[in-house]
């Protein structure tokens, strides 16, 4: 027996399931900074155009500043940062992880080249390591499991959220100071919000709705928790499934702005008084009627975890060729509505499934694990494959290009995360009944 699941399956202390005081300050300050995370995130997809006018860059280059350079970094330095919050204050790692990040979204609108805009985007990597998988885990010992998909997928509204605001004021910020002012703008409002975090949002008992392993038991190790979440069919398929749909999240959303001011002849100014609220409302009302939805219906069946996103991702293969096929930038929007609501279907009930099927003691690195998966596959290769595409297609295509590299990525990507899906429905019941046992049934909170 590993050493995970010796923590789960020795009978400990039984957990407190205490209502944590400010709790509710604590999920709204940790959506702050999740919002925040996007916004530094999102400001440069809505400046590629005007940074590439300034900055000579490929869209090769571009995908690496959006993708995977950021990946790469992202991903690896979120394990040893979520193992230290398994076993810290996870509120402070957060505040630090906000602060560092600002500091380099800030270095970002100093850049004068290609390096200099790599380093600055490693560094807000290395900052933003920090936040996702730390800030869950609190919420996972601040909600029962019951109330958690609908916590989360609050939390996860932080996405379009920062999305919505990171186009609106970016653009608008651009179109009247010029690019580097949006990122020093965001930068200041970052510095300002970390202690903030710190000061008021509570750190909860670890532990707090389950019960705890033994206080004397050796905190398992990365790799039993790796096994751990490989013995774990459900999370397997879950964090490949989270992967694909990263993919075309972050091609979508990092090259649709291009798209449409190169494609379609949109402004900046346009794109950040339309794109912005269709893309941040539309992700929101999905992340909203996702959490809604399958907490309905996972009470009458777990299978809803996975049946429902792979329904709507399904549905979002017609829907992504519609919208890429219109006449018009306008006409385009109002097709991309639906789907970009759709694909929010896939990560509430990934991020709760890690909740619900790993130990309290090992839930940062777990959901790490998920993180490290969806953000190397979407993060990494989602703009990155697009921009290369677009490459190969502009000189034959020109303006073009750019439209049919998304095509023939996004469409084909969409069918595949329904089919991977679908194949965790297969192990969900059956991975629940083995953490059954360790339940603490009955939480009201």
């Amino acid at each position: 027996m590993n050493a995970v699941d010796a923590a789960q399956e020795t009978p400990g202390s039984a957990s407190t399931g205490i209502v944590v005081p400010g709790r509710i300050l604590g999920v709204g300050l940790l959506t702050l900074v999740y919002i925040l995370n996007y916004m530094d995130r999102q400001i440069l997809a809505v400046l590629i155009e005007p940074i590439k006018a300034d900055i000579a860059l490929t869209d090769t280059q571009v995908g690496l500043l959006t993708g995977t350079l950021f990946a790469i970094f992202y991903g690896f330095i979120t394990i040893p940062i979520a193992m230290l919050a398994d076993r810290t204050n996870r509120v402070r790692i957060v505040a630090i992880g906000c602060f560092l990040w600002s500091i380099f979204t800030g270095v970002s609108g100093l850049a004068m080249s290609f390096l200099a805009l790599a380093i600055a985007r490693i560094g807000v990597a290395f900052g933003e390591a920090g936040g996702v998988a730390p800030s869950l885990s609190v919420l996972g010992d601040y909600f029962s499991p019951r109330r958690r998909v609908f916590a989360i997928a609050l939390f996860t509204c932080a996405s379009p959220i920062g999305i919505l605001a990171g186009v609106m004021i970016g653009g608008l910020v651009a179109d009247a100071y010029g690019w580097r002012a949006v990122f020093i703008g965001a930068a200041i409002v970052g510095l300002l919000l970390a202690p903030l975090l710190l000061k008021f949002a509570p750190e909860p008992p670890r532990g707090n709705f389950e019960p705890l392993p033994d206080p004397d038991a050796r905190q398992p190790s990365f790799g039993a928790t790796l096994l751990l979440f490989i013995r774990r069919p459900t999370l397997v398929w879950m964090a490949i499934s989270c992967g694909l749909f990263a993919m075309i999240a972050n091609g979508l959303i990092t090259w649709v702005p291009a798209l449409l001011m190169r494609g379609y002849g949109a402004s900046v100014r346009d794109v950040a008084l339309y794109y912005g609220p269709v893309v941040g409302i539309s992700l929101a009302i999905g992340l909203f009627s996702s959490g809604a939805t399958i907490t309905w219906f996972a009470k009458r069946s777990l299978r809803a975890y996975t049946l429902i996103p792979a329904a709507a991702m399904l549905l979002c293969a017609p829907l992504f060729a519609g919208a890429l096929s219109a006449g018009s930038w306008q006409m385009a929007l109002v097709w991309m509505a639906l789907p970009l609501a759709l694909i929010n279907f896939v990560v509430p009930p990934a991020l709760t499934l890690v909740q619900n099927l790993a130990p309290a003691n090992v839930r940062s690195t777990a959901s790490a694990i998920l993180m490290l998966v969806l953000n190397l596959v979407g993060i990494g290769l989602g703009p990155l494959v697009v921009g290369v595409v677009s490459d190969m297609l502009t000189p034959t295509m020109r303006t073009d290009g750019l439209r049919y590299a998304m095509m023939v990525t996004m469409v084909p990507i969409a069918v595949l995360t329904s089919a991977s899906l679908l194949i965790a429905t297969r192990y969900i019941v059956r991975d629940h009944e083995r953490v059954a046992t360790n339940s603490v049934p009955g939480e009201g909170t």
